[in-house]
């Protein structure tokens, strides 16, 4: 991933629980403490820093990933590519629809860029279903997350379930996703 993932990861740590800690987290997954933004990094390292944060933090891996998910829709997204997701629409349901184009004009900056898939379905008047297809396991949280801080920006709560896990007969996750309950 690149290193603009893991300085997001950082900053939302050292905003929650102080710079001291981010350096025991670094320490502990055994990388720098500051990433370069367009450096690509191994997965590997971010999933490292995971580990060492759940550890250091006391809290799951899925609890990081949600509110790390939550904070990259609502202040990384908006602060760093506020000109590409104002395109990509005006609400959740737009934003989500046009976010594999979003990706593509992004590839642009960073061709190692491995990005997700979103499919956006209706099914009822205030609910969709969002397919999510990644190469990378264990997100599932991440993109609950996203999807919360998504409703959170726009103004329209989003309550998310995540109703079919990615497996070997599944090939993506699927998030049942009711927005204005």
């Amino acid at each position: 991933m690149y290193g603009m993932i893991n300085e997001a990861m950082r900053r939302l740590v050292t905003e929650k629980s102080g710079e001291l800690v981010w350096s025991r987290i670094a320490a502990r997954a055994n990388t720098p403490e500051h990433f370069a933004m367009l450096h690509y990094y191994d997965d590997a390292v971010t999933y490292d820093l995971l580990m060492a944060a759940s550890l250091e933090l006391e809290a799951s891996s899925a609890d990081l990933l949600r509110d790390f998910g939550h904070y990259w829709s609502t202040r990384v997204g908006p602060e760093n590519y506020r000109d590409i997701l104002g395109a990509a629409g005006t609400d959740v349901v737009s934003v989500l629809t046009n976010l594999d184009e979003m990706h593509s004009r992004i590839q642009a900056l960073y061709p190692d860029l491995r990005p997700p898939s979103f499919e956006v379905h209706d099914v009822g008047l205030s609910d969709i279903e969002v397919h999510y297809r990644s190469e990378r396991a264990g997100l599932a949280p991440f993109v609950i997350g996203l999807l919360e801080g998504l409703g959170d920006l726009y103004g329209t709560p989003a309550v998310v379930t995540h109703t079919l896990h990615k497996s070997e007969t599944q090939r993506y996750d699927v998030f049942h996703v009711n927005l204005g309950t």
